[in-house]
């Protein structure tokens, strides 16, 4: 799977009443789509005029791409990676926002028994990745880059989904294992982080919003209030942390007091760039071109279409457009 494996948001068609079911990928795991959860329970979908009536869990994956094409699916959050390899392919996509800035959540992670201290000391080892060409492969890859590793010197597994990549870091299978939260905070007292993404790196783009041309031209009022929902549930996020953190505990099946440590986290450790984890809907150009960097140190051609040309921010607020640069 490409990149899109981590991250699909898709806004389905529910039936004649014109109303929408959102589908979130690890939904439940993925901390990105927490402000969709806010926005439905606070209603702000609703006072938008967006036709957003009920958010369930789905895998996610290129099935959700090959139906957005398709047309059922008007609107998906997903990775860059993954828009840049449907429109290699032909596919009319439009990038109509960025809902989440950095990979911030990202960190890695070893047995609290392990003799590693930090990334500089895994030479000869095994660290894990979830799938082939996917944000956390590319950041292992950044990662083997800034320490200098030579080919050869670390090995990438794929293990699929973190719980297994935990699976296998405590049977020896790897070394070092790459997670998100809240899977960290879940598991900490058997965990030692040896680097977050957050520390060791600028923003990296972690989704963007898409849609297709189609939908673009006739249904633009869904799209502005989509993102207007999202937008108020980001800063509502950050204005009321207890209560955001409450109502993500609920759909995420954690503690609430646990789900705050996380989104203050989130929120509060943004590293030197000060840049937010979650957008507002406004882009920021550096994040999306080192993900691209990211996509080209492992070879992903899709890395050569140029994702400004991509942009569309009329479906943006005035004051949150920016200009894209070169």
């Amino acid at each position: 799977m490409r990149w899109c494996r981590l991250g699909l948001l898709a806004i389905l068609w529910a039936g004649p009443a014109d109303a929408y079911e959102i589908s979130v990928p690890n939904y439940g795991s993925s901390v990105s789509g927490v402000p969709f959860a806010i926005a439905l329970e606070k209603g702000f979908f609703k006072d938008e005029q967006a036709d957003v009536t009920a958010v369930r869990a789905t895998a996610g994956g290129s099935a959700d791409v090959r139906n957005m094409l398709a047309g059922a699916l008007p609107f998906v959050e997903s990775s860059l990676s993954g828009v840049l390899a449907a429109v290699r392919h032909g596919a009319d996509l439009k990038i109509i926002g960025e809902l989440s800035h950095t990979n911030a959540q990202f960190l890695w992670v070893v047995r609290r028994d392990s003799p590693i201290r930090s990334p500089a000391d895994l030479k000869g080892a095994k660290i894990s990745f979830t799938t082939p060409q996917s944000t956390s492969q590319g950041l292992d890859a950044l990662l083997l880059e800034k320490f200098g590793f030579p080919d050869g010197a670390v090995s990438l597994l794929a293990t699929g989904p973190y719980g297994a990549a935990l699976t296998a870091l405590q049977n020896d299978g790897v070394a070092a294992a790459i997670v998100a939260e809240p899977v960290y905070s879940l598991n900490k007292d058997t965990l030692r982080p040896i680097a977050w993404v957050r520390d060791l790196f600028p923003p990296i783009n972690n989704v963007v919003a898409v849609t297709s041309g189609k939908v673009a031209r006739e249904q633009p009022e869904q799209l502005r209030a989509i993102l207007r929902a999202h937008r108020r549930a980001v800063q509502f996020i950050a204005a009321h942390r207890d209560e955001a953190a409450a109502i993500a505990a609920r759909v995420y099946k954690l503690d609430p007091a646990l789900m705050r440590t996380v989104i203050d986290g989130l929120l509060d450790q943004t590293g030197a760039s000060g840049i937010p984890f979650w957008s507002q809907g406004e882009f920021y150009p550096p994040g999306l071109d080192a993900m691209v960097a990211a996509m080209r140190l492992m070879g992903m051609p899709e890395a050569d279409t140029p994702w400004r040309t991509l942009v569309d921010q009329g479906f943006l607020p005035d004051d949150l457009r920016r200009d894209l640069g070169r």
